[in-house]
């Protein structure tokens, strides 16, 4: 019996779909299809999907062309599958071609052309309005929105705004369009705004990437034109959290604080087992995160990832600073029960990463932290290690940008993965901890 494999999502199954496994089946005796989990596709940075699971798998199934049906949910599962199943053929649409030729050592690889002018893709955005994303930039650099907003269906880079620096003050008028041009240039954006105004209006959602000092004053301008916001976090001061706090719910709109980790599947898991008690209870966190950029911004992502483990209430914060060639920063939490501290320096020497140390175990972070990929867990014996992984696509803002869709759609004001509350108390603590 030759037996053939193939993969795919089947999201709004259509035609272009039923041709697929109809030529599938035709290059053997045997047809097995591999529909794609949801954590499977949302770890891979596919965050699109509509149908579920449960419907994708019936759709396959009334075509008729399965023989077996089969769920994807992890990565390297294809080489797995096609050794245990005993496949000759594994087939899969032409815009992998060359993705998948490692298998020819195990089988024969066909590239099947797709039907043109159909696509999952374009039947979800003819079914949702396209939001149209504005940013506001002060600087050559888009906070990756530009490539992120890629991944996320329904969202469009409507162009940018560059604000004119005057005295150190940022206004509303006419922008700097020879940086805004260079912009455009830089990120192949099609729009440069002379005026924000003109951005707001041609902008379903803008996303504030500016110096802290001027995030505020933007922010709340687009709010005031009826524009959903992203805002790179933190605000300044905290009356300036509870003014933005006041605008949504005054105007209905969405406003979320730019902090991709909160949105981050291995992040969350982390907490979740640290409040369940996985490590008995949290004695100390120590992160290291070199920056070359806001030392400021770069503190408060590590007091929103100490304050997530260890909370507000009852917290202490102070930096120690030291300048020499390389500045070196460290702040410290300090709690009844336990203490927390991060460095950041733009030195090469200072490694990334993080440690919870609990009363039965430790949690170790290598890396990145902030795009936390996965971590370690040791409880008990020293043999006693395990690992905790979800596959992260770019730097977590797609999740992030995904969230505010659903937002928007769902008509929901603010996000559960950072609340304002929690928002405007770690601006206050910040702010106490003189860190602002």
């Amino acid at each position: 019996m030759k037996k053939v494999i193939t993969y795919g999502t089947y999201d709004l199954f259509h035609e272009g779909h039923l041709r697929l496994l109809e030529r599938a089946r035709g290059l053997g005796d045997y047809l097995i299809v591999g529909v794609t989990s949801d954590n499977f596709d949302r770890e891979r940075g596919k965050l699109n999907v509509k149908d579920s699971l449960a419907a994708r798998i019936e759709a396959v199934r009334a075509t008729g062309f399965a023989d077996e049906i089969i769920v994807e949910e992890y990565l390297g599962q294809k080489l797995s599958d096609v050794i245990r199943f005993g496949v000759s053929v594994f087939a899969i649409g032409s815009d992998w071609k060359g993705k998948f030729d490692y298998l020819s050592k195990h089988c024969e690889v066909v590239y099947l052309e797709r039907t043109k002018g159909i696509s999952s893709t374009g039947l979800r955005e003819e079914g949702a309005k396209l939001l149209r994303l504005g940013i506001v930039s002060d600087s050559q650099d888009d906070g990756d929105v530009g490539a992120e907003t890629d991944f996320v269906s329904g969202l469009e880079i409507s162009g940018v705004y560059v604000p004119a620096i005057s005295g150190g003050l940022a206004g509303l008028g006419k922008g700097d369009m020879a940086a805004a041009g260079a912009f455009c240039a830089k990120y192949d954006l099609a729009a440069a705004f002379g005026t924000a105004d003109e951005l707001f209006a041609g902008s379903d959602v803008v996303y504030i990437h500016t110096r802290r000092r001027h995030r505020f004053f933007f922010a709340a301008a687009a709010l005031r034109h009826g524009c959903h916001v992203i805002c790179d976090f933190p605000l300044n001061k905290p009356e300036e959290a509870a003014g933005i706090c006041g605008l949504v719910k005054e105007k209905g709109l969405v406003f979320a604080d730019c902090v991709p980790l909160a949105y981050l599947r291995t992040f969350q898991q982390l907490i979740w087992l640290l409040q369940g008690g996985a490590i008995g209870q949290v004695l100390s966190v120590e992160c290291a995160m070199p920056t070359h950029g806001s030392f400021r911004d770069a503190e408060a992502l590590a007091a929103f990832a100490v304050t997530r483990i260890l909370g507000t209430e009852n917290a202490g914060v102070r930096r120690l600073c030291v300048c020499t060639r390389e500045r070196y920063d460290r702040v410290v939490f300090s709690y009844p029960d336990a203490v927390a501290s991060c460095s950041a320096s733009g030195s090469k020497w200072l490694k990334p990463g993080m440690t919870v140390l609990g009363s039965d175990g430790r949690v170790n972070v290598p890396g990145a932290w902030w795009n936390m990929s996965y971590f370690k867990m040791r409880t008990g014996s020293e043999d006693d290690l395990r690992r905790y992984s979800f596959n992260i696509e770019g730097p977590g803002l797609r999740y992030l940008l995904s969230e505010v869709t659903q937002m928007i759609a769902e008509r929901r004001g603010e996000s559960i993965a950072l609340s304002h509350e929690e928002a405007q108390k770690l601006v206050y603590l910040l702010e106490q901890g003189d860190l602002l």
